[in-house]
């Protein structure tokens, strides 16, 4: 998969896309911290586990790494870990791709499949060896 950053969008270019951005947001930021301290061997590690692969794709310099979902062909969805502290917090970008918008699906619905998946990938990091992080709910 090669995509480029012209090729993708925010949530905010879905129907109802302004009303989820903050949604998404807080949810990413209770879960960031369940990403802090991957190596790049865990995070292959935890693409592979949610059918996912890491991508080759930076948004600036605080870009640690990229993993790239695919729910449904042509549906991309990209998880990029944004490394900004000390300065600022640590947060992941959720991008798509521009076809993902002509589907149709909502913005609710895109922002549900994110939080979805990085759900999976929680799971994914508990099964790593000694990557235990703290519980944000009474499941996560």
């Amino acid at each position: 998969m090669s995509i480029g950053k012209g090729d993708l969008v925010s949530i905010r270019e879905f129907e109802g896309g302004l009303a989820h951005d903050r949604f998404l947001k807080n949810a990413i930021q209770l879960r960031v911290e369940a990403f802090r301290g991957l190596t790049p061997q865990d995070v292959k590690a935890v693409a592979a586990a949610v059918g996912g692969r890491l991508l080759d794709f930076k948004i600036d310099d605080a870009t640690a790494w990229t993993i790239a979902v695919t729910p449904i062909p042509g549906f991309h969805m990209l998880f990029c870990m944004q490394k900004y502290s000390p300065e600022f917090e640590d947060t992941i970008e959720v991008l798509f791709s521009k076809k993902a918008v002509e589907f149709g699906i909502p913005a609710e619905d895109a922002s549900e499949w994110a939080i979805l998946y990085l759900n999976a990938m929680i799971y994914a990091i508990r099964r790593l060896p000694g990557k235990g992080s703290k519980r944000i709910s009474h499941y996560l």
